[in-house]
């Protein structure tokens, strides 16, 4: 009989267990997980071993409507144009321009 083996908890990996959806945000001391309601919790590795040895821990997918920190739809990007990039540079002082280093 085949021994289960003990799934390596990654960082932005998602996993199902017991009914739970949730994603490893942070492995330190302890294997900081995050659900996809927003809720956070740690998981000690020896409570996930077991988890693993039961069959109760699996890898997933992420949700469909998951949207991550990183992700950031058009809407939610701000309206920077070049010419107001340009328009608040002319605004600040080079403090450098009137520096003689030969001095």
């Amino acid at each position: 009989m085949a021994r289960p083996h003990v799934i390596e908890p990654v960082v932005g990996d998602w996993f199902l267990s017991r009914g739970q959806l949730f994603e490893v945000v942070a492995v330190d001391d302890a294997i900081e997980i995050q659900h996809h309601d927003g809720s956070v919790e740690e998981m000690d590795f020896e409570d996930w071993a077991l988890r693993c040895k039961a069959g109760a821990l699996a890898t997933a997918d992420p949700p469909e409507d998951y949207r991550g920190g990183d992700d950031l739809q058009a809407e939610d990007e701000p309206d920077v144009s070049s010419a107001k990039i340009e328009a608040q540079n002319a605004l600040h002082a080079n403090g450098l321009e009137d520096l003689d280093l030969f001095e």
